[in-house]
């Protein structure tokens, strides 16, 4: 099939300069358009965008409150715990 002889050749395609790949890239996006123009294709998928720029994670628990872990233990520790699963 022809998706398996993609497969094959998509690993190797990193070895190849810039310009090639970009090359490539150009022409399967072409391809991929030129078929869903004509029909072959229902819909092109889609491609989520993200809707807020991606963050550091480094800083990403600054604005959580200090006593967090505290709340977290008296959560924990007012819930009984979960019995064991007897298997049969």
């Amino acid at each position: 099939m022809m998706i398996d002889r993609l497969q094959e050749v998509l690993p190797h395609l990193q070895y190849l300069p810039p310009e090639t790949q970009e090359e490539i890239a150009n022409y399967i996006k072409f391809l991929e358009q030129e078929a869903f123009a004509r029909g072959r294709i229902k819909e092109l998928p889609h491609v989520a965008a993200s809707a807020e720029p991606w963050e550091d994670p480094a800083g990403a628990w600054s604005d959580l409150p200090d006593d967090m872990f505290e709340e977290l233990d008296k959560i924990r520790h007012s819930n009984p715990p979960t019995p064991p699963i007897e298997l049969p």
